[in-house]
């Protein structure tokens, strides 16, 4: 297995920022907060944030200024869930055609 590069483990400390991020979506947290959830030193929290902000996954709350997900990565789960369904609903109208048709095939 390769080492790490030195984008590839920011890249993933960004990731890490926004998993801690996920699940407050409503309240949001404050820099200090992330440092404490991730390990992180303030100046890598900022400069995290700033990447998620600039790519629309983070935003500051007005009213507080903590930071959350973003409602457009909530609008991609959404999608995501819808996509979930939709491929669900395929699945399923696929299984009833293939135990309509073993049934007729039984039959004859």
């Amino acid at each position: 297995m390769s080492k790490p590069t030195q984008t590839s483990q920011s890249a993933g400390k960004v990731l890490d920022v926004l998993a801690a991020l996920l699940g407050h979506f409503a309240n949001g947290l404050t820099p200090t907060d992330l440092v404490k959830t991730t390990g992180l030193d303030p100046s890598a929290i900022t400069r995290y944030v700033a990447t998620l902000e600039e790519k629309g996954f983070a935003e500051r709350i007005p009213e507080t200024g903590r930071i959350r997900p973003s409602v457009q990565l909530a609008r991609h789960a959404v999608a995501i869930l819808r996509s979930l369904d939709a491929a669900e609903e395929r699945l399923q109208n696929l299984k009833q055609r293939l135990i309509l048709g073993c049934g007729e095939s039984e039959l004859h």
